[in-house]
């Protein structure tokens, strides 16, 4: 069994979607399209084959395997995972997954905006900590001026109380 390239293999596949999406193809046959390639007709129908197959069972898979149950953590993954993935590596990742194009570009654009709100909000967050940090200190020189100025008073009271007990009171004043 012949092993072909990689972008050769999505080359085809990727005629075959445009065959089985178009009901006048310019393409032609599956014959034409595997002459054209220069690869055996026999294996491109098997490719066909394989690519028909993976699209029963995703359309006879339960709706809750769809995009829509899926967890954060998984869309996030999703994302991720098809970042770096080419046009028929993305499709059929979606198929496989039964994941709709649209969902993933969604779930793309979210994660790119909870990224900007999450600076925004780290700027907003940190602004509002040095304002506390501000008040604290100044909360803190205050309780201690008001505590020395305590201090300072019950000493005073404590002198006038032993002046008293020593010179008696002198009402006479």
């Amino acid at each position: 069994m012949n092993s072909y390239p990689k972008d050769q293999k999505e080359a085809v596949i990727k005629k075959l979607i445009e065959l089985r999406g178009d009901p006048n193809p310019a393409i032609g046959s599956i014959a034409e399209i595997a002459r054209q390639a220069g690869i055996p007709a026999d294996t491109v129908y098997g490719w066909n084959r394989k690519m028909r197959q993976s699209a029963k069972t995703l359309e006879n898979q339960p709706a809750s395997s769809t995009g829509q149950s899926m967890s954060s953590m998984a869309k996030f993954t999703a994302v991720v995972t098809t970042a770096s993935m080419s046009e028929l590596q993305l499709g059929e990742y979606l198929r496989r997954n039964g994941i709709l194009k649209e969902e993933l570009d969604t779930w793309r654009a979210i994660c790119e905006s909870a990224n900007d709100k999450a600076a925004a909000n780290a700027q907003k967050y940190r602004s509002a900590l040095t304002a506390e940090q501000a008040r604290s200190r100044k909360l803190d020189a205050e309780l201690k001026r008001k505590e020395k100025a305590l201090a300072e008073t019950a000493a005073l009271l404590v002198l006038r109380g032993k002046a008293q007990a020593i010179w008696g009171d002198n009402g006479e004043e």
